[in-house]
């Protein structure tokens, strides 16, 4: 029997493994850096989503009471409508990707103003260079 007539093994050698080795790691951390870093941005975007909620069930607390809502417990723990119905308008209190919890200020007719403090929780801060120490506001004013 010479070498030609026996049955060739089947499978890969050694170079072609790390190569596909080699190009799944320059793949993976690609992935990695193009995805790492956006979690803060995914924090911003879910505070937005927040404060829209937040302002949808204070402004539905105004059609049923006919004033602004005091603070984020009251749309947790509402008083009965005029027609003695307790409607609840948020079913538990929104917190920020943070942890931290949002800051509601009722402004009288204007509405409320709903602040994050950002990543750092403290007041103050800029954006500058992708900096996510900022505040946030429920009305872009950016103060």
């Amino acid at each position: 029997m010479n070498r030609r007539e026996q049955k060739q093994e089947m499978g890969f050698s050694l170079i072609e493994l790390i190569v596909v080795i080699t190009i799944l790691g320059i793949l993976a951390s690609t992935v990695v850096v193009s995805v790492f870093g956006r979690s803060d941005q995914a924090r911003v975007a879910a505070v937005r989503a927040d404060f829209s909620s937040i302002m949808t069930a204070a402004r539905l607390f105004r059609e049923d009471h006919k004033r602004w809502p005091d603070n984020i417990e009251e749309l947790l723990s509402p008083p009965a409508t005029q027609n003695g119905t307790n409607i609840e308008y948020l079913s538990s209190e929104p917190l920020d990707p943070w942890t931290l919890e949002y800051y509601y200020y009722e402004l009288g007719d204007r509405g409320p103003l709903l602040i994050s403090f950002g990543a750092d929780g403290v007041e103050g801060g800029d954006n500058a260079d992708g900096d996510y120490n900022a505040d946030i506001y429920s009305d872009e004013s950016g103060r």
